[in-house]
């Protein structure tokens, strides 16, 4: 009796069904296993040291903020000089946790992107299958495009996201704190005067979920505009690789008129779809250019009251205002790589879409002969 077995390159639904981008990670994580192992977790270690060194610098410049400002308010010469070269040490050191953090970034991006690749590669060789494809998947457009840009796509932005995430959760607890202790309470002129402790930190959770809310709202069609960008671009190269395939058969069969037409075609659909992701790029650097105008200027503003009655110095003020920016950077990890995100979707669904066919083309392959297309 023979037992059906699914093998580790098949997938579980045909290219055709629904495909969610989530189904990226059972593929690509056997990166984490295997021979690759020990080099794929060394380097997540060093970024996460990295990432943890960073957040302390950032901390160490917001209290720079206070020291120098305060100086600066008793008109302390002696203390600004003093400033200025823990600045120059501080700037130093975040310029080399940044150089360190791109290195092994880029390292685990490499790493991680040749040994998908590779698995993708041997899959595609694998029973024929890069003969059958065209036959049983055809909505299955460039698989070599899908390995050789899908996968950089698909796998770069999750080391970036990984990092830039927990670097925001780490920021966002430790400058939390910072505002709700130097900002303190603030009175409000209402109900007889009512008491607002820590009032930085629910004015920077209000600025943040007002941003990354109108991002969210007006950014979702950009995913399926770059979902229907990758596709037209994908089916111009494959259709000009097939002219230069069939270059003889067309020269004899006088069918360049209509290969032309062809191509016109697929350029102009391309065309559109770079014409609808612009205009949705234009509606989102709106929100991005006002988002980094009013970033700093809202903490000042908030904090003016206090300033003006002498309840908060100068270096209070600023030491605020630099921590509610990073609270922000924190906060709009989202919004800051929104674009991106949508991006990684199109190219997760695609590299997805291809290991589907891998799964399809062994289901109905077993009704041709071994030597057929």
């Amino acid at each position: 009796m023979r037992v059906a077995t699914r093998t580790d390159d098949q997938a579980p639904s045909a290219p055709g069904s629904a495909i969610s981008p989530l189904s990226f990670f059972p593929l690509a994580r056997g990166f984490w296993r295997g021979g690759t192992a020990v080099l794929a977790w060394s380097l997540c270690a060093g970024l996460l040291g990295l990432v943890i060194v960073n957040v302390a610098v950032q901390v160490m410049i917001t209290r720079w903020h206070a020291s120098f400002f305060n100086a600066l308010e008793r008109r302390d010469a002696e203390r600004l000089v003093e400033g200025i070269g823990q600045l120059a040490m501080l700037a130093a050191t975040a310029a080399l946790v940044a150089a360190l953090t791109v290195w092994l970034r880029m390292r685990l991006q490499v790493a991680w992107r040749g040994w998908l690749s590779d698995r993708l590669i041997r899959m595609w060789l694998r029973r024929r299958r890069f003969a059958r494809l065209a036959i049983v998947a055809p909505e299955v457009d460039a698989p070599e495009f899908r390995i050789a840009q899908d996968v950089q796509v698909a796998v770069e932005p999750l080391v970036e996201f990984a990092v830039g995430l927990v670097n925001s959760i780490l920021s966002a607890a430790a400058f939390i704190v910072i505002l709700w202790s130097v900002g303190g309470a603030i009175t409000l002129p209402v109900a007889g005067g009512v008491s607002v402790p820590g009032f930085m930190v629910w004015v920077a959770i209000l600025y943040a979920t007002l941003s990354s809310g109108l991002i969210a709202v007006l950014g979702r069609p950009l995913i399926h505009a770059i979902e229907r960008k990758n596709a037209a671009e994908a089916a111009l190269r494959s259709a000009m690789v097939g002219v230069r395939e069939d270059a003889i058969a067309i020269a004899r069969a006088d069918e360049q008129g209509l290969r032309q037409s062809v191509l016109v075609g697929l350029m102009q659909a391309v065309v559109k779809a770079w014409y609808g992701i612009a205009a949705l790029l234009a509606k989102l650097t709106v929100l991005i250019n006002a988002n980094v105008t009013l970033m700093p200027v809202v903490p000042l503003m908030a904090c003016a009251p206090l300033y003006l009655n002498s309840s908060m110095s100068l270096g209070s003020m600023m030491q605020i205002a630099a921590a509610f920016v990073q609270t922000q950077f924190a906060f709009n990890w989202f919004f800051d790589n929104f674009i991106r995100i949508a991006d990684w979707e199109a190219s997760a669904r695609r590299v997805i879409g291809l290991r589907a066919a891998f799964a399809e083309s062994d289901r109905r392959g077993g009704n041709m002969s071994p030597d057929a297309p």
